[in-house]
């Protein structure tokens, strides 16, 4: 091998090598890149997950909040309903005595009045 032909083997080994590097160079500098916008939608991705999280948080929290609400206006109301039934109830009961007890008494009084009318014509008949 003369000197000109080695020259251009080495030549074209240097072409073909600096190719080789270019293209390597190329798709590592793409790779980075890739990479670099993976991390930032990573970091997107994870700030938007926290978000969702804390709204899930907040949600539960405002959910129990409301039933711990509904739950005292509930219980409120069911105070008041006992307290109107017992009155109502205690009322009825009260209404049924005096309407017993003047049973009792029209019973006793029509009694004594029957028994002095028997009386009186048992005496008129004497």
């Amino acid at each position: 091998m003369d000197q000109e032909t080695a020259q251009f083997v080495l030549s074209i080994s240097g072409v073909l090598l600096l190719l080789m590097l270019s293209a390597i160079g190329f798709f590592v500098s793409r790779l980075i890149s890739d990479v670099k916008r993976a991390s930032i939608e990573v970091g997107k991705n994870r700030a938007k997950f926290e978000l969702v999280q804390q709204q899930q948080i907040n949600d539960v929290k405002r959910i129990e909040e409301r039933t711990q609400l509904e739950l005292a206006n509930l219980t409120k109301n069911v105070c008041l309903l006992s307290d109107n039934v017992n009155t109502l109830v205690l009322s009825l009961a009260k209404k049924n005595v005096s309407k017993i007890i003047s049973q009792s008494i029209y019973s006793r009084v029509s009694s004594i009045f029957s028994f002095s009318i028997s009386k009186k014509l048992f005496c008129s008949f004497i």
